[in-house]
């Protein structure tokens, strides 16, 4: 498995920042401690607000406008539970480390980020889910009682067109929220496309050169891994593993162009699991391997802090690996290819 990115430091150092005020109040210090990070903060003047805040905000506002237009759009129960997960926790995390900084929360905007469908009529379900196809019509009587929603589409739209600005804001952001910021993105471009508005990706830009060797690290056995599970499974097992192969296999060989003279000889082959009999097996190895691309590709991006193309090529990435995962009926994640705090 490869390292991942956590975030468990970033809350850590918050909490001993949090510790350190309190230690100075018992103290009996007078006025502010120039010494504490929160010590200087005016809730009023950014320019005293810890590093990143102001995106840290902006990316709060976003996640607050999917998540309560979650319940404005046609979709599944199944897929909705899911995205509000998500994005609950990716709200509760953008608020701790803001509040842990010092600076006071502002209302969240009252505007929603998607309307109401006018009339019944404008009404669509959204794509189907892997619970939609199995489960057959529940979800859909559920998703459509009420009054009228938009199609979820529209949802979509909006995180789709949120992505570009998102990797922007991210390539501004100091190392320590880099990684976290360009999950955010990875993730909000991968529930545009479950919800019917696919991100434009522009052509692969990055990570080039030595910043790209730790994701050829995990692309390379994964592809491996991939066509020995096809050529072991039959039916729609393997279709599923042949389906993420495809992609995985075409970006491999991107980012080794990318790469160029730092991307090392690939091996012969590589070592895998004698015990490859059974579905589940199989299965959970698959998303071993395509689990370990979003978090190699996150490693490289503070190696390209700045570079809006390659930074957008690393989001691009996290958001393939995200669907990939998600067609082998792995678990979603808030953050992914990062651990939970």
């Amino acid at each position: 498995m490869r390292p991942t990115v956590s975030r468990r430091a970033l809350m850590r150092a918050g909490g001993l920042t949090g510790l350190a005020a309190l230690l100075t109040a018992c103290e009996g210090g007078d006025g502010p401690d120039s010494s504490s990070p929160t010590g200087t903060v005016e809730p009023d003047d950014p320019t005293t607000w810890p590093p990143d805040t102001t995106l840290l905000l902006a990316a709060r506002q976003r996640v607050h406008g999917y998540l309560t237009a979650l319940d404005l759009v046609e979709v599944s129960t199944g897929r909705r539970s899911r995205l509000a997960a998500a994005w609950g926790s990716q709200l509760d995390t953008l608020e701790q480390l803001v509040v842990l900084g010092g600076v006071p929360l502002p209302a969240p905007p009252a505007e929603p980020v998607v309307t109401a469908a006018p009339d019944a009529a404008a009404r669509s379900t959204g794509p189907a889910d892997d619970a939609d196809r199995t489960s057959g019509a529940a979800d859909g009587d559920a998703s459509t009682a009420g009054p009228p929603r938009a199609p979820a589409e529209r949802l979509g739209q909006v995180l789709r067109g949120d992505v570009s600005d998102a990797v922007r804001d991210a390539s501004t952001a100091t190392p320590a929220h880099l990684p976290m910021l360009l999950a955010l993105a990875a993730q909000h471009a991968a529930s545009a496309q479950e919800l019917g508005a696919a991100v434009d990706w522009p052509p692969l830009a990055g990570p080039q050169g030595a910043a790209a060797v730790p994701l050829l690290a995990a692309l390379r056995p994964a592809v491996f891994g991939l066509e020995v599970l096809a050529a072991r499974s039959r039916g729609e097992e393997r279709e599923d593993y042949e389906a993420v192969l495809e992609p995985l296999a075409g970006l491999t060989r991107q980012v080794t162009s990318l790469a160029g003279r730092a991307a090392p000889v690939p091996p012969l082959g590589y070592d895998m699991p004698e015990d490859l009999d059974g579905a589940e097996e199989r299965r959970a190895l698959a998303r071993q391997l395509v689990g370990d691309v979003a978090p190699a590709a996150l490693t490289t991006a503070t190696r390209v802090s700045g570079d809006v193309a390659q930074l957008t090529g690393i989001a691009r990435v996290v958001a393939e690996a995200v669907a990939w995962n998600r067609r082998l009926d792995g678990p979603g994640a808030a953050f992914p290819g990062m651990t939970a705090p």
